[in-house]
Formats: C-alpha cells, sequence, structure tokens
C-alpha cells in the first residue's frame, strides 16, 4: 500500500460481528477495520472461519449479531436492492477460478458486464481485450478454460473480478492448486493490480509465502476469533504462540487439530 493512502476512514467495517450455525457460533464477535487501498489478508487453519468472514463482507451471509459497514453502509440491514448496488463495487476471485467451461475467455470475463452495465458490444470488447491486457492473456480470447492451464485460468477468473473496476476485491485461495512459481506470479499480479487500479484487496489465504509476498496487514482468525492483527513486515517477529506455530507449520502448540472443534460448514464451503 503506498504511503499516502488515508487510513481515516475504513472502507470495510465490522463491529461485534458473530455468526451461527445451528446454534454453533462460528464467528464470535469480531471487530475488524480494512482501509481503501491496502492489501488485507485474513489467514488461518481448514476451518477457522475464514471462507464464512468473506461471506459476510459480500452480503452471501448476514451476521446472526453485530453490523459490517461497506463504504459506509451496513449491508446486515439495507433492502436487497441496495445491497446489488453495493456488490457492484465488489469483484471476486474464487478458489478454483469459478469460470464457465461452456464459455470461452472473453464470454466469461464479460459476464459481469453485461449482467450490470447496459454498454454496446463494441464497448465490451473493448473493456474485455484492456482486462485480459492487464492479467497478460490477450490472444486468449476464444480460448476455452479447458484448453489453457491452471495459473492462466486463475489470471481469467481476475480479470473478470476487475471487469467493472471495483473498489474491493476479495480472493478466495488464489494461489490453491497452482506451483511456487506460477503462484509467485499470481501474487505480483494481485499486488501490481492493486496498486494499479487503488484496489482494496482482502485476501483469505493459509499459503504463508504469498502472505508474505502480498499483504500491507494481516489478521489471524482461530475458531471465529481474531487472534492477532498486525503489519505483515512485523509478523515474523510477533510474540503471539498462534501466529508463531502456523507461519513455523509446527504441529504443536496452541492449534491442536486432533482437539480442535473444527467448524464443519467451511471446511465443506457449506
Amino acid at each position: 500500500m503506498s504511503e499516502n493512502v488515508s487510513k481515516e476512514e475504513p472502507i470495510i467495517s465490522l463491529k461485534n460481528v458473530s455468526k451461527y450455525f445451528q446454534d454453533k457460533k462460528t464467528i464470535d464477535n469480531v471487530s475488524l477495520d480494512i482501509y481503501r487501498g491496502e492489501t488485507f489478508v485474513i489467514m488461518g487453519c481448514s476451518g477457522s472461519g475464514k471462507s464464512t468472514m468473506v461471506r459476510l463482507m459480500t452480503g452471501i451471509l448476514k451476521p446472526d449479531e453485530g453490523s459490517i459497514f461497506i463504504k459506509g453502509k451496513d449491508i446486515a440491514k439495507i433492502s436487497s436492492e441496495e445491497l446489488d448496488e453495493v456488490r457492484k463495487t465488489f469483484g471476486m476471485l474464487f478458489q478454483y477460478s469459478a469460470l464457465l467451461d461452456s464459455l470461452t475467455v472473453e464470454e466469461n470475463v464479460a459476464l459481469p458486464i453485461k449482467e450490470h452495465a447496459k454498454l454496446a458490444d463494441e464497448i465490451i470488447d473493448i473493456i474485455i481485450k484492456m482486462k485480459l491486457s492487464l492479467v497478460g492473456l490477450r490472444g486468449y480470447e476464444k480460448y476455452y478454460p479447458s484448453q489453457i492451464s491452471g495459473g492462466m485460468r486463475k489470471r481469467v477468473g481476475l480479470a473478470r473480478a476487475i471487469a467493472l473496476d471495483p473498489d474491493i476485491v476479495f480472493y478466495d485461495e488464489p494461489t490453491s492448486g497452482l506451483d511456487p512459481v506460477v503462484g509467485g506470479a499470481i501474487d505480483k499480479l494481485i499486488k501490481e493490480l492493486s496498486e494499479k487500479l487503488l484496489i482494496t484487496s482482502v485476501v483469505i489465504t493459509h499459503d504463508m509465502q504469498s502472505v508474505f509476498n502480498i499483504a500491507d496487514r494481516v489478521a489471524m482468525i482461530h475458531k471465529g476469533r481474531i487472534v492477532d492483527v498486525m503489519p505483515a513486515k512485523v509478523l515474523n517477529n510477533s510474540s503471539n504462540p498462534y501466529i508463531q506455530q502456523f507461519i513455523n507449520g509446527r504441529p504443536n502448540g496452541p492449534i491442536d487439530f486432533f482437539k480442535e472443534d473444527i467448524n464443519i460448514e467451511e471446511i465443506f464451503g457449506l
């Protein structure tokens, strides 16, 4: 994040947010501020509540307690029509790209444009070419997802995520399933796009190399609670035992997988 980015007013603010699944509290009284222009990473073990947090921030789920403000609007309390308007300022890169196999690369990128904007086909074509250029995929417009690599599919998903010039992009495990070199290229692309387009990036991941590559600030979530929030540059020096165990991949410590009350909904994406 550039030094001149204002941190006075958060673009996303969670206030005492809790979420229950079948009477079990899976997000537990979370308060969190994310500022315009920063790359904010939420890390944690499988089942910790990472994906549920993003579903709450995007309005897919509503909190049972607390408030979620996006650009000053409490999305837990606004109408579905108002929520749709707020969502037009979001982009989303899904864990497995979520491209439609029956559509070409350019048709996949065009989906959010055609859904939310009334533009002539010639203008849509120009936008598609611009977005594919940003992710290094000009010339692949007519290819189908099955004809390109996993890393390229991620880049198509990213082009689609930025198709409407969003203020915020949510990334769900952006390097999952990629080799370290391709994962590093995706990290570089996320960072470059955030800086070029002044996007606020919210990334959920358990890939520590990715965390160190892209994050301005990091929050760790454990059993639905925020353990700590800190700048990425001081993460290695954290005295928090949960963070030290996680970033070093130690089997022993305060996180005991075999004794954890695992969030099943989180693991299976329910």
